[in-house]
């Protein structure tokens, strides 16, 4: 089956063959669909770019994006309407948070520590909105982004980046009601616990992933490629309905009291 046959599809994040963005953008491959990435900078191009040779994908749709770099975001959007004119989904995957805030309270936090975690975390997710808009209304697309539990729960370590998590997933139901009357969806996939380069800055992850594993009714961590099962179903035909939501791929660790 190829649900994504015709379908269009740009990823952000990929940092190696490790990474959840990676495990999505296989998958939309796999199931037919033609698609850009981006990669942060030079060094991580050259993880990247032996994987987007891999998916099949055009020299020029791999592109450089750095949030923090004035312009990228736009120069990206518009090499992407100029070789398509439009986009069917649009995959944000992108979080930070600085050296200090991961060894602060968060309650010691600087604001321009802050700021720099929440521009990066939160607010790209709000500026691809805007930039995609007029290429997903033409194919009424969807728009997903990626969470994790501690933005809606207090877990160990992850002080840092919950509240970057907890106004991402707000941003996504304030959003998904703005695009509507487009038929845009917008949708979060909370992911469990994996070892991945994004995750390598929380303080014990080595124990987290211990936790997540024993504790998960399913008693497995989850791989990039179930999350990206997931993430192709949502920029599919088959989820017309769905907008607004946050969806779990953590093996049920989320019902856990």
């Amino acid at each position: 089956m190829h649900p994504l046959k015709g379908k269009r599809g740009l990823i952000t994040g990929i940092a190696n063959n490790q990474s959840i963005a990676y495990g999505c953008a296989q998958v939309c491959h796999d199931q037919g669909a033609e698609l850009a990435v981006t990669y942060l900078n030079d060094k991580a191009k050259n993880y990247v770019e032996p994987l987007a040779r891999s998916l099949g994908i055009k020299d020029s749709l791999l592109l450089p994006l750095d949030i923090t770099k004035e312009g990228q975001l736009e120069a990206v959007f518009e090499e992407i309407s100029n070789q398509w004119g439009e986009l069917d989904f649009v995959l944000h995957s992108m979080a930070s948070a600085t050296k200090e805030m991961t060894k602060s309270r968060l309650i010691d936090v600087k604001l321009h520590d802050f700021n720099f975690a929440m521009h990066i975390s939160c607010y790209s997710f709000l500026a691809m909105a805007e930039l995609s808009e007029p290429l997903l209304k033409k194919s009424q697309g969807s728009l997903i982004t990626l969470t994790y539990l501690g933005g809606q729960k207090v877990l160990e370590n992850y002080h840092f980046m919950g509240p970057m998590k907890s106004a991402l997933e707000s941003c996504v139901r304030y959003v998904a009601s703005e695009l509507g009357e487009d038929n845009i969806r917008v949708h979060a996939i909370s992911a469990g616990a994996m070892h991945t380069r994004a995750a390598s800055g929380i303080h014990d992850l080595a124990g987290l992933l211990k936790t997540t594993q024993e504790r998960a009714p399913l008693q497995r961590l989850c791989t990039p490629r179930e999350v990206g099962e997931l993430m192709a179903f949502l920029a599919g035909p088959h989820s017309q309905g769905m907008t607004g939501g946050i969806h779990y791929v953590d093996g049920g660790y989320n019902i856990l009291g």
